[in-house]
C-alpha cells in the first residue's frame, strides 16, 4: 500500500490522540473532512491502521509487567508460536527478533503470582524451548506515550 506524506501526517496525528474526530484532524492538517475520512478508511482497509486503543500506565494501575525472551525448539515455526503466545489476554506485545532469543513479549498481570502463573502457561506452549522473564522495574514509555 502506498502511503504518502499526508497519510503519514494523519497517522502521526492519530498516534498522538486517536480520539480526535475527522473534523479535528482535518482542521489540524488543513484538509477537508471528506479527505481525512476517505484516507483513514483506506488505511484501515489496507491494514495500516489495525485498531484504536487506550495506553494504560501499568505503574498507575498497579499491574505487574514482564518482558519475556522466548526461544523455540528446533523445527517449530516462530510465527505459529508467536501467534499462540499472543492469544493470552495478558500479553500485549509479541515481536519476532534476531539474536539469541527469537521472540520478545510484554505482559501485564494483576500481581506477581498471576505473572508466575502466566509464565508457567506460556512455557507449556508447544514448541517453546525457554521463556526467560525479566521484571520491568519502571515503565517510561509505551505506544509512543511518555509515562513519566
Amino acid at each position: 500500500m502506498d502511503i504518502d506524506s499526508v497519510d503519514r501526517k494523519i497517522l502521526e496525528t492519530l498516534a498522538k490522540d486517536a480520539r480526535l474526530s475527522y473534523r479535528d484532524i482535518a482542521k489540524r492538517l488543513g484538509l477537508s473532512h471528506a479527505s481525512v475520512s476517505t484516507r483513514i478508511k483506506r488505511l484501515e482497509e489496507g491494514g495500516v491502521i489495525k485498531g484504536y486503543a487506550a495506553v494504560i500506565n501499568p505503574d498507575a494501575e498497579g499491574l505487574y509487567p514482564l518482558c519475556l525472551r522466548i526461544s523455540a525448539k528446533s523445527g517449530y515455526e516462530l510465527r505459529e508460536i508467536g501467534g499462540r503466545v499472543a492469544e493470552f489476554p495478558e500479553v500485549h506485545v509479541v515481536m519476532r527478533v534476531s539474536g539469541d532469543c527469537e521472540l520478545l513479549a510484554l505482559t501485564l498481570s494483576e500481581d506477581k503470582q498471576a505473572a508466575l502463573d502466566l509464565l508457567a502457561r506460556i512455557n507449556r506452549v508447544e514448541g517453546i524451548e525457554k521463556a526467560e522473564s525479566h521484571v520491568v522495574l519502571e515503565s517510561l514509555k509505551l505506544s509512543g506515550f511518555s509515562l513519566k
